[in-house]
């Protein structure tokens, strides 16, 4: 089997970095906070996505063998090399995190951050379990991504949650949820062989469709309401480089 180093890249998922990184800067600019403020903190949701996304590649399930043979033989190649930049990553995360936390008002607030920033290896450890359960699998990778996203600005800033912060934090959760369905459609066929239940599978792939579309377009409607125009091109930037770039 072909298993070239040009196809990394994608192995890596270093298209969902760039994409987490883009998310951080389009809830920034919805929520009116200067972009300046973050810093070197923006790179948090795009390393935590990355070990978070590495790990599970690395952790080859029975269905990844049958709707991902081609990636699984890139993973076997490369498990070591993909390790070692895994845990790179995880420590430069943990270094940032704790640069901005030491930095905060009260030891409250600095204690809540460095749990919070613990959610990928939560997550890393106990995703398997999610998976018996078709909604919780697909809302417990939504519900990481947006508060990995929510994470630098929390850091960085004097953010408190308001109705426009949760507002937000939910209209990424709509488009990630359904992010993960529109891939779960392409996997139904494996998914169904070793016995897992998704939402694409018990709706089908046409409802999931129309699914995906509504939480897309709810999400995409929120962000515009809050943050006007601008921040509304950009997601559907986003949403039109996720699906150029989108590979299993």
């Amino acid at each position: 089997m072909d298993t070239r180093t040009v196809h990394t890249p994608f192995l890596l998922n270093l298209w969902l970095c760039i994409g987490a990184v883009l998310m951080v800067c389009i809830t920034a600019i919805t929520l009116d906070i200067p972009l300046s403020a973050i810093g070197v903190g923006i790179l948090l949701p795009a390393l935590g996505v990355y070990v978070i996304y590495v790990e599970d590649r690395r952790n080859i399930s029975p269905e990844d063998r049958i709707n991902n043979a081609y990636r699984t033989a890139l993973v076997e190649r490369f498990d070591t090399p993909l390790l070692y930049t895994s845990l790179a990553s995880i420590v430069i995360y943990q270094a940032i995190t704790l640069f901005f936390a030491i930095g905060l008002a009260s030891t409250s607030r600095t204690g809540l951050a460095l749990l919070i920033a613990q959610l990928p290896l939560v997550f890393i450890y106990t995703y398997d379990d999610s998976k018996r359960y078709p909604v919780i699998d697909s809302a417990y990778v939504a519900v990481v991504w947006a508060v990995l996203i929510f994470l630098p600005i929390f850091l960085s800033t004097t953010l408190r949650v308001t109705m426009p912060t949760v507002a937000v934090f939910m209209a990424w959760f709509a488009i990630i949820f359904a992010g993960v369905e529109s891939r779960n459609v392409n996997d139904i066929t494996g998914d169904d062989e070793v016995n897992r239940a998704t939402v694409a599978a018990i709706l089908g792939p046409r409802r999931t469709k129309y699914l995906v579309v509504s939480l897309k377009t709810a999400g995409l409607g929120t962000i515009y309401g809050l943050g006007g125009v601008l921040p509304a091109l950009l997601t559907v930037v986003y949403l039109l480089y996720l699906s150029l770039c989108s590979v299993n």
